[in-house]
């Protein structure tokens, strides 16, 4: 049989039956190998075969969709295909191998599509070890706050009738806050402080964000280098009754965090409740 000739490596053609399906490999380690092991040509409808040399020249059975090549025939055995992996998929028959090099081991299915946060996987088109995945944006009411091959958006969390409700959006949940900004009692402003330090560490989305804030804080408190942020801003916010608001809105400015300063400013203090 003869192999696919002039097999582009943005782009491969696998056939059987007839039939052609179009394979754009989606990981860099695939585009090495991919044009000497996803070449396939078989007879129409016949059991698809791929050519391997063991002590003899053979001919091996390709793998089924779902799988990939654990062990290449011999003349005693048949092609050995093992499943794909967790999360993995191949949507077409293969000859695709598993390599070990070294202390790692690597297969050629393909990693199912991760959605970033704001999208959901679309729960008709979740991944199989046939097919992957298929993201869709969170609709209004809805959010995901995380990046995953597997998780739907979620519904936005319902307070309670004595609980202050600040919206979520597609990546945030609603927050239910028991704070109440216009009481000058100790307990109640200890309590906005506790509801303001979990409130930002909900917002904290991104690495940097977090260590910008990490940075401001630890400049208030020089002696603070091995505290973690939720420990600082319990310290400095959580437990800094009546100035814990002052010093927050003063390290969200310095760490550059207009739109987080907005939305305490709105939410927890007495101005902006009003």
């Amino acid at each position: 049989m003869a192999a696919l000739a002039n097999v582009s490596l943005q782009t491969r053609q696998a056939y059987w039956c007839g039939a052609s399906y179009l394979a754009t490999p989606s990981e860099p380690i695939l585009e090495l190998y991919v044009a000497v092991f996803f070449a396939i040509a078989v007879l129409p409808c016949s059991t698809p075969e791929y050519p391997w040399k063991d002590s003899e020249a053979l001919t091996c059975d390709i793998c089924p969709l779902g799988m990939f090549v654990g062990t290449n025939c011999s003349r005693d055995m048949s092609t050995q295909c093992l499943p794909c992996g967790k999360s993995q998929y191949t949507e077409f028959r293969n000859y695709l191998e598993w390599f070990l090099c070294k202390d790692s081991t690597f297969d050629y299915c393909l990693r199912h599509t991760v959605c970033p946060p704001g999208e959901g996987v679309r729960l008709q088109t979740a991944g199989t070890r046939e097919r992957d995945m298929e993201c869709e944006l969170c609709e209004e009411g809805f959010f995901s706050n995380v990046s995953s091959s597997t998780a739907a958006c979620q519904t936005h969390s319902v307070c309670a009738d004595n609980q202050t409700l600040i919206p979520g959006d597609d990546i945030h949940d609603t927050f239910c806050s028991s704070c109440r900004a216009n009481s000058v009692q100790p307990q109640d402003i200890k309590v906005c402080n506790q509801e303001m330090v979990r409130f930002v560490l909900g917002r904290l989305h991104s690495g940097r964000l977090t260590q910008r804030l990490l940075r401001a804080l630890r400049r208030v408190n020089r002696g603070s280098a091995d505290l973690e942020l939720s420990e600082l801003l319990d310290v400095l916010v959580g437990k800094k009754s009546p100035s814990g608001l002052e010093v927050l809105l003063d390290a969200l400015d310095q760490a550059r965090l207009p739109h987080l300063h907005r939305l305490v400013t709105k939410w927890f203090s007495a101005q902006g409740s009003v």
